[in-house]
């Protein structure tokens, strides 16, 4: 596995890497994986409905230090949600993080892209 840091908050507690895993037969696995306090973050599937737990992003993105959304890190993801028929249903979700640091514990705010919460995750 080859893991490239490709972003790291100068502020706040945000790393993003870029993960390409050896190739198999069949395919190259590479995704993107992001950590905050040290520790991968991930997404509960109650979140959005899914089926899994997300920890691996098509894409992810921080932003530096002097712009409007630092304390943050854009993630896109694909959501699978099974339907009744027993089918996944897959789609592309886009949402920021937001890191929310006061005393000794931290949140994570998860927002849609028209910057709407959509949940509070606690970070310890």
């Amino acid at each position: 596995m080859e893991k490239t840091l490709l972003f790291e908050s100068a502020v706040h507690p945000w790393k993003v890497y870029y993960v390409r895993e050896k190739p198999t037969w069949q395919t190259r696995e590479h995704y993107y994986q992001v950590t905050h306090q040290g520790q991968p973050f991930l997404l509960p599937k109650e979140l959005f409905k899914g089926v899994r737990d997300v920890d691996r992003f098509v894409a992810a993105s921080g932003f530096e230090t002097q712009e409007t959304h630092a304390d943050s890190v854009l993630l896109v993801l694909e959501n699978r949600v099974r339907k009744p028929d027993g089918f996944e249903e897959r789609a592309l979700v886009a949402v920021m993080a937001q890191s929310v640091c006061a005393g000794k514990g931290c949140q994570v705010r998860i927002a849609n892209l028209q910057g709407q919460v959509l949940a509070v995750i606690e970070r310890e």
